[in-house]
């Protein structure tokens, strides 16, 4: 893993206390920072109404665009951010090129929808739960919350729709 120059800009990725995002990134912003929080407008329906309201995209998490300094020193200071996602002992970074497109995605106004598994076609995967639990098999195609299975060498593809949360990776 490169290491990150202290005084060079970063997308970081804030996990924030439940029910507080909002507050997060409002705080963030007034401290003149650059921060983004993924809202999607959805409508909710009661039994006398309906209402477009603006809901979390990915709950429990804020993008801050900052320097290590910053970084750690809004760790410090924000007692609703109890960590940074990382990686290998270091913070993770965003590209700013990821997410830009990112950011163009949600701001499209198109349903955004993100992929739980990390499980991308062509990796190994165990089905955890259902009829096949416990059968290994190349993850061969995804389509939204469903994969399909199970390539068979020479023979071809035998192909099945399972639930993307019933598979792990290998």
């Amino acid at each position: 893993m490169k290491r990150l120059s202290p005084d060079a800009l970063h997308w970081y990725v804030g996990c924030v206390r439940s029910c507080q995002e909002k507050r997060v990134a409002s705080a963030l912003r007034g401290r003149g920072l650059v921060c983004y929080l993924p809202l999607r407008r959805e409508v909710r329906r009661w039994s006398d109404r309906r209402k477009v309201v603006e809901s979390l995209l990915i709950p429990r998490y804020v993008f801050l665009r900052c320097n290590e300094t910053q970084r750690v020193a809004v760790l410090k200071s924000e007692p609703r951010i109890w960590g940074f996602m990382a990686s290998e002992g270091r913070p993770s970074v965003v590209g700013d090129e990821e997410m830009e497109a990112f950011i163009k995605m949600v701001e499209n106004g198109r349903p955004v929808r993100l992929a739980e598994s990390g499980a991308v076609p062509g990796d190994r995967v165990r089905v955890t739960s259902g009829p096949l639990a416990g059968v290994e098999c190349q993850l061969v195609g995804m389509s939204g919350n469903r994969c399909l299975a199970v390539q068979l060498g020479q023979l071809g593809t035998a192909l099945m729709d399972l639930e993307l949360d019933s598979v792990e990776l290998i």
